[in-house]
């Protein structure tokens, strides 16, 4: 099943018009978990696309190694900060920060630049295990996962979406990336169904899948191969998620793909496809929203 090709017009449907007595508690509270004294900047950088709530999200809750705050804190405006445990800048899970940390979420985003140790496995097989909100693995997340195997998926309390490139298939499916270039939206589709999770397959053409539901999403560039890229799609999707805890997986993630997709093509038409960088990208998340709007 190769999809349909997800559009504004689709996308419209997760950001309508909001209520004259909504408040911050309408939209949800996230939490995006990451960083390392490696890769510190990027969770800032999903913390700058749904930070400011230009993606939707009403409260972002920031849980970074303790160690990293003193140089997060400049960034933090519109959200607040958490710190976790950690040696030297790599992070050390406790199960009682964790419960603290996701308390009163909709949906969380776990993974971006935390690195892949065993606490972030820990940290991973708790998650799945014991938070029933929806889950966004990325990164590092995904890379545990396949480290602890995917049969893990099983035990998920939660409903789990998956973001990954084709490396990180690979590594978690066992498929070669020849193999999943082949048919891509194939190998997402089986391994949705076998595993009853959602997959959100990076590139070119972006595959969100269920398993039953495919959608594609063809917006982005060639600028947007930079560091930080998916970064900014994780802080959009936890941000999507959280305002719209009701709509499905397929259809959160299909409509971060397409509104990073687009910022990212906003983007480039202002820096270039080689000077630009994925903050500038979340620097458009609000004008491919406001496009989204006009499609109506």
């Amino acid at each position: 099943m190769e999809g349909k090709v997800f559009s504004a017009r689709d996308a419209a449907e997760l950001f309508p018009p909001r209520a004259a007595d909504a408040h911050k508690g309408t939209f949800g509270y996230i939490a995006l978990i990451g960083g390392s004294i490696r890769y510190s900047g990027a969770v800032r950088l999903a913390n700058l696309a749904a930070c400011a709530m230009r993606s939707g999200a009403g409260v972002t809750r920031l849980c970074a190694p303790e160690s990293l705050c003193m140089a997060i804190v400049p960034q933090i405006l519109e959200s607040t900060l958490f710190p976790l445990s950690d040696r030297e800048g790599e992070l050390l899970f406790r199960e009682n920060e964790f419960r603290e940390a996701l308390k009163g979420t909709r949906s969380v985003a776990f993974g971006m630049g935390i690195g892949h140790t065993e606490e972030t496995e820990k940290a991973v097989r708790f998650l799945l295990r014991s938070y029933e909100g929806t889950l966004i693995l990325d990164a590092d997340g995904l890379n545990a996962l396949a480290a602890l195997g995917p049969a893990l998926l099983r035990e998920a309390a939660g409903r789990i979406l998956l973001t990954p490139h084709l490396g990180e298939f690979s590594r978690l499916s066992g498929l070669s990336v020849p193999e999943i270039q082949a048919d891509p939206a194939a190998a997402a589709e089986a391994f949705a169904k076998e595993h009853r999770v959602t997959v959100l397959l990076k590139g070119p053409v972006t595959t969100v899948t269920d398993g039953a539901e495919t959608l594609r999403t063809d917006r982005g560039c060639p600028g947007m191969a930079t560091a930080g890229s998916g970064d900014v799609l994780s802080g959009i999707l936890a941000a999507v998620a959280g305002a719209n805890p009701a709509a499905s997986l397929v259809r959160i993630g299909a409509t971060g793909a397409w509104v990073n997709g687009r910022a990212g093509e906003l983007a480039q038409a202002e820096h270039g496809d080689v000077s630009m960088i994925a903050s500038d990208t979340a620097a458009q998340v609000e004008q491919a929203i406001r496009e989204i709007r006009q499609a109506v």
